[in-house]
């Protein structure tokens, strides 16, 4: 039996698959209510197709789209633009699959995947849009050839040696159109700003440090298995901490970064020296990421400063993904000088943490700190599940809960050095990394995020972790969710993809085109032989040409655009996409319409039943009408 398939089944099938993809491309940042909708719509749409349930009215279709566009439109301001548009896009495409469709209604459904694909571009333009967009393409445009032959005629039927052949056909016109796009992305300029930004939409900080941090806080980012940044580096044996913003003002439920200043003065630090370049993704906030402790910044088209806390400060913030170098030492302290009032200020602190802190006082600074460390690494336990909340969320863990993630331990072991008349001040950025043998980098994911003590002890701040989870959480891939490790698995290419975007920027378009220019002028040119390539270059061309037109007559379609042209002379007017049997009803000449019901017959049976074209009988047919018309 042979296999054969409905035009108008490839076709649901093809709408399917392309709202999936532009679905998919969008599903982390949509509303759920949005994203069910639509897909509950792509379930009726299917149910619909075989029990015929549905006959919905398209006016009152549209109407409603447009009264739930409007509410969204009503909600919609210069913070969520990008968002709105995207509901409003599927909110349309939920209408158009409820509608009976005809080829516009197709066509229409193309175009608004394609939108929301091109959408999810504003959001995250990262690996995975370009497999989405590519997607979108093929899908799209095997869905324009199969709606081009419903529109022609709804009840064809093609087998399996039909559709391989359109399918083979596509995907040859669509690699053929690599090399046009290649050549597009090189020389097309481009902005070192993303579009989103300018529209108004920010998709979140993905590291998700800002000025402020409340206890609890970093629990969300640690369970974030998104990529934060790349460090390309040797691997190295120490512990690694990554300096982000740090905070001193604690204001009883919160920790604050205060202003920071300029550093003018190079800060004494020992250790050894390790120089890296890290790959960042966008954060939107106006800090670098750093290896503890940084003293050196090199970064294109960005100006930055040293803050008074080490920390590094852009004037922009971070909205795109950039690449910049750095040198740090390895150590575990700096010689400084501070504020001491301001960072041992404990009027926030509760009376009861004050009480129970000072049980902790030893003979040297030193001494109480090592204490309070190895009491809260002890006695409490590492957990991101069941964390406390509340006013006296800290209280609750140091007296009653004993048990949270890193904010926790590093709070109460600032707030109890505070109470000691020690200075002390908690720093935000990330620990340890997963290292990519083969491509030379750490991998540091947003569920590195960590938070650790600094303290001012005989005239340095020294660093102190009291969080008791071992560096294997976070240096150890065994250890990470299934998800995390399929994430690093392919991180490799999205590594190489994030500095294929970052390194071809507009200026390298320049450098490129100003090269071939050079390359161009510095051509000595033989006159002689110019001459002649010039010559086999025509005659080349000519050969394809003729070989071209000559082919045209051994295809079907040659013969009916010959015959539509010979139909416009003659006056019939034709309309765009018009069956053809249509058209020759309109021919006057009774003897011409005969010839051309003739050829149409013929024509129609030639491509859709025999899938052999003659073109001879063809020919002859044409020849037959050109006849009858020099008769009359």
């Amino acid at each position: 039996m042979l296999f054969m398939v409905k035009i108008e089944n490839l076709l649901n099938l093809l709408t399917i698959l392309m709202i999936l993809v532009s679905l998919l491309s969008v599903i982390k940042y949509v509303s759920v209510i949005f994203f069910t909708l639509l897909i509950l719509t792509m379930i009726l749409f299917l149910l619909n197709l075989k029990y015929q349930f549905l006959k919905p009215n398209r006016k009152i279709l549209t109407l409603l789209s447009f009264l739930v566009s409007g509410v969204i439109v009503l909600k919609t301001n210069s913070n969520n633009l990008v968002l709105s548009l995207a509901h409003i896009l599927i909110i349309f495409l939920c209408v158009k699959l409820l509608e009976y469709k005809k080829y516009r209604d197709y066509m229409q459904i193309l175009v608004l995947s394609i939108f929301l694909t091109t959408a999810s571009g504003l959001f995250n333009l990262s690996m995975i849009y370009l497999v989405f967009i590519l997607l979108s393409i093929v899908f799209g445009y095997f869905l324009a050839i199969f709606a081009t032959f419903y529109d022609f005629q709804e009840s064809i039927i093609l087998n399996k040696s039909e559709i391989k052949e359109l399918i083979f056909k596509g995907l040859k016109s669509i690699i053929l159109t690599i090399p046009l796009a290649t050549l597009i992305f090189i020389i097309l300029p481009r902005t070192n700003y993303p579009l989103f930004s300018s529209l108004g939409y920010n998709v979140g900080s993905t590291s998700g440090f800002s000025s402020e941090i409340g206890l609890g806080d970093v629990n969300t980012i640690q369970e974030d298995n998104r990529i934060a940044f790349r460090v390309v580096m040797d691997k190295l044996d120490e512990p690694l901490y990554f300096r982000g913003v740090v905070f001193d003002v604690f204001d009883g439920r919160k920790w604050k970064s205060a202003i920071s200043k300029k550093r003018d003065f190079v800060i004494e630090i020992n250790g050894k020296v390790v120089r890296y370049e890290i790959y960042l993704e966008p954060h939107y906030e106006n800090f670098l990421i750093m290896l503890d402790y940084p003293y050196k910044v090199r970064i294109k088209k960005k100006k930055f400063y040293f803050t008074n806390k080490l920390e590094v400060r852009v004037y922009k913030s971070v909205n795109k993904k950039i690449k910049y170098s750095g040198e740090s030492i390895i150590s575990n302290r700096f010689k400084d000088d501070v504020d001491i009032p301001f960072y041992t200020d404990v009027s926030k602190v509760s009376n009861r943490i004050i009480i129970f802190a000072k049980k902790f006082k030893k003979e040297s600074n030193m001494a109480t700190a090592k204490e309070i460390l190895n009491y809260l690494k002890t006695n409490f336990e590492y957990s991101l599940k069941n964390l406390p909340t509340g006013k006296d969320s800290l209280s609750k863990f140091l007296f009653e809960v004993k048990r949270g993630n890193c904010e926790f331990f590093a709070s109460s072991m600032a707030l109890m050095l505070r109470v000691n008349k020690i200075p002390a001040r908690l720093v935000g950025g990330f620990k340890g990394g997963y290292y990519n043998e083969n491509g030379g980098y750490y991998a540091v994911a947003n569920k590195n995020a960590h938070v650790w003590v600094e303290a001012f002890i005989d005239g340095y701040w020294v660093r102190f972790d009291p969080t008791p989870a071992a560096i294997e959480n976070f240096t150890d891939k065994n250890r990470l969710p299934f998800a995390l490790k399929m994430r690093l698995y392919f991180d490799y290419i999205s590594y190489y993809w994030t500095k294929f975007v970052i390194n071809y920027d507009f200026d390298k378009q320049v450098s490129i085109i100003k090269n071939v220019s050079s390359s161009f002028k510095n051509i000595k040119v033989n006159k002689k032989y110019f001459i002649k390539l010039v010559f086999i270059s025509i005659i080349v061309s000519v050969f394809i040409y003729l070989s071209v037109k000559f082919r045209k007559r051994y295809e079907a379609d040659y013969y009916l655009n010959n015959f539509l042209k010979f139909l416009a002379k003659e006056g019939v007017v034709i309309k765009e996409n018009e069956p053809l049997k249509n058209i020759v009803k309109k021919i006057e000449d009774e003897s011409l319409k005969i010839a051309a019901e003739e050829f149409v017959d013929e024509f129609y049976k030639m491509r859709f039943k025999d899938n052999h074209v003659d073109y001879r009988k063809l020919k002859m047919l044409m020849c037959n009408i050109k006849m009858h018309k020099k008769k009359t």
